[in-house]
């Protein structure tokens, strides 16, 4: 069986953005699956940010501006794989509490940057090479919605039941396809980038590539819209228009971002699951 899924609910005082998170370890290593949860989310908003911490969420004070959400799924083995979602979510909580509001999206795409070289530099003096994560970010402020992204989680943009893929896995061949170079047969599908673990294979691991205005951007937000940012272990196990009709199925966030965990795992995902959503009324 799997086990009870983290959830995460907004506070009694809502501000206007509605957000739904939810987070699981999945199936059961009996089952084929993890043997703990080695992603982890963040939700900055209404003055509190939440992430999770032995596989609960968390709350503490911040001020924060806006909303800031992230999902991480961490990789290196199951210690080392926690540990790099947990200290990436961390980081992004401490960028929400003094970041620069006048340029959300060049603070966030500059934040990502400098904070592998730093992150990664401190992984490999504990010894821990191997350990990365992903990271899809979007923090919305003043109805805009400004976005990074690294690795293979991936953020969604529905609107008008439509449903959008906004950012691209890093893979060989993606980066291929933007560099006009060939792909080698057998190895396209492979995930060539996270966030701490480098680039392994296209050059300096010390930096990681975030092209701007393809692993970043802007939307603005119309009554009605979601994001969705999530792992892989739901985006792999449910189809592109299941996952747009299970977002239009529910006005309420957190109802919604359950039901994609819970469907994941009724399709096989023997991965950890997790879903963040935020609903512009």
């Amino acid at each position: 069986m799997p086990d009870r899924p983290s959830l995460d609910r907004p506070p009694p005082d809502r501000p206007s953005l509605h957000v739904g998170a939810c987070s699981s370890r999945g199936a059961c290593p009996s089952h084929g699956g993890r043997l703990r949860n080695e992603d982890n989310f963040l939700v900055g908003l209404g003055g509190h940010t939440r992430v999770l911490h032995a596989e609960r969420p968390i709350s503490r004070p911040s001020p924060g501006r806006g909303c800031l959400v992230a999902v991480a799924d961490g990789m290196g083995g199951h210690q080392y794989g926690a540990l790099a979602s947990a200290t990436t979510v961390l980081a992004l909580a401490r960028f929400y509490d003094r970041a620069d509001v006048s340029h959300p999206g060049e603070s966030l795409h500059a934040f990502v940057l400098q904070a592998h070289r730093r992150l990664r530099s401190r992984a490999i003096e504990r010894g821990a090479s191997n350990m990365g994560t992903t990271l899809s970010a979007a923090w919305i402020i003043d109805g805009v919605a400004h976005w990074v992204h690294v690795g293979d989680s991936r953020l969604y943009h529905l609107r008008d039941g439509t449903l959008v893929q906004i950012s691209c896995d890093h893979t060989r061949a993606e980066f291929a396809r933007r560099d006009a170079r060939p792909v080698n047969s057998g190895d396209d599908t492979a995930l060539t980038q996270n966030f701490l673990f480098g680039s392994r294979g296209m050059g300096n691991d010390a930096d990681i590539r975030v092209d701007p205005g393809t692993d970043t951007g802007s939307i603005q937000l119309q009554p009605g819209d979601r994001l969705l940012l999530a792992s892989d272990g739901i985006h792999r196990f449910i189809s592109h228009l299941q996952l747009a009709s299970l977002l239009v199925k529910d006005d309420d966030a957190q109802v919604c971002a359950e039901r994609l965990v819970r469907q994941g795992l009724r399709q096989g995902s023997d991965d950890n699951l997790t879903a963040v959503i935020v609903t512009q009324p």
